[in-house]
């Protein structure tokens, strides 16, 4: 009977200490938590093999997850699904259908992020229109006119100014035949007669201020049928008109007028193009036809598109968002206390096997010293 109950004691004994092993084992994953000084020497094992190890563990899972789990590929794959397009169809329908609904302006969407739009648009209108005209000014204004004008509004005027002479000669002509220009000529006349007193006084003896208006009258005509005439009147018409191509704009409106008329065509432009128009119209009014694509056949281009490029993109994308950092930084923040709950809760089942494993082996292996020892 003593034989038996020492088997028995011996087995019991060694469940104990098989399982407190594991036990011991197992907390020893997390535990201690910190390095544990006696006589100024660590003692061994301490901190526990997590926390000693956790930012290489940190490291790897990442590393795990980015190569094997959240791969380009899986990424890509998931967002050429049929769900994934349904999602986003929908999404993009109800967001077109608030903007109809809610008649959204660009105004009211630059009001929600705090953006005067109206100032700001005016503002850059106005600086780039009035950049545009001060640059085109800058450019020609000392430009000659025969180089301004475009070669057929050149040709134009050399045409009627080469017919000039014939135009002031006929002009001229009507205007002396005519009852005015026969009592402009007679008043000159008397006037002359008025002014010189006596010693032209005794002309109009001879001549009234009338016969002396008609001579005068049919000498002139007959002076503009003279090709000289013509000739000299045409001439000094090509020369003025040679000096007038010369000149730039330059030499007939000065810098600061020109500014003026700068700032004054940039406030018209303003006027006709009215931002606030643009700013307070509804989207769905300004830019109807717009909207009707988009509702249509620009939704599948969209889509096709846009998730094509985004699944394209994929790595890229997740180049730059080093998804393995952001988990060892993330796991790397966690409290141990909570990485050892999490992982206990997780694997607590198998856990408790463990230890009850090492109850049973440690159990056997006591029974079967036992044994040996009733042989020795």
């Amino acid at each position: 009977m003593q034989s038996i109950l020492l088997v028995l004691f011996m087995g019991l004994i060694g469940a104990v200490i098989g399982g407190f092993t594991n036990y011991i084992a197992i907390k020893m994953l997390f535990r201690p938590y910190e390095p544990v000084y006696v006589l100024g020497r660590q003692l061994p094992f301490t901190p526990g093999l997590i926390p000693k190890r956790r930012h290489e563990l940190s490291q790897k899972i990442g590393e795990m997850v980015t190569r094997h789990l959240l791969t380009p590929d899986v990424f890509k794959e998931k967002i050429m699904t049929a769900e994934t397009r349904v999602f986003f169809e929908r999404l993009l329908k109800e967001q077109l259908g608030n903007l109809k609904d809610q008649r959204y302006t660009i105004g009211y969407l630059a009001e929600r992020f705090n953006l005067d739009i109206d100032s700001r648009l005016n503002h850059m209108l106005e600086e780039k229109i009035k950049a545009e005209l001060t640059a085109v000014a800058d450019q020609y204004a000392g430009t000659a006119l025969s180089q301004l004008l475009p070669e057929q509004t050149q040709l134009a005027l050399t045409e009627k100014v080469n017919r000039a002479s014939d135009v002031l000669l006929e002009k001229f002509q009507v205007y002396i035949a005519s009852d005015k220009g026969y009592d402009d000529i007679l008043n000159m006349v008397e006037n002359f007669f008025t002014q010189k007193g006596k010693m032209i006084g005794l002309l109009q003896m001879l001549m009234t201020p009338d016969a002396i208006a008609e001579r005068v009258q049919r000498e002139m005509l007959k002076l503009t049928e003279e090709e000289k005439i013509k000739a000299i009147i045409q001439s000094e018409v090509d020369k003025e008109y040679s000096r007038l191509m010369q000149t730039a704009p330059i030499d007939y409106i000065s810098e600061e007028k020109v500014r003026l008329l700068i700032n004054r065509s940039v406030e018209t432009i303003k006027e006709k193009i009215n931002i606030e128009y643009y700013t307070r119209t509804p989207l769905y009014e300004l830019f109807p036809e717009a909207f009707r694509y988009a509702e249509n056949e620009g939704m599948d281009r969209l889509l096709d598109t846009g998730l094509a490029r985004v699944a394209d993109s994929m790595p890229a994308i997740l180049d730059r968002l080093h998804i393995a950092e952001l988990i060892k930084d993330q796991i790397d923040r966690f409290q141990l206390s909570f990485i050892e709950e999490l992982v206990i809760e997780i694997a607590s089942k198998e856990l408790k096997l463990i230890t009850l494993l090492g109850f049973l082996l440690g159990g056997i292996i006591g029974l079967l010293q036992g044994v040996v020892a009733l042989f020795i």
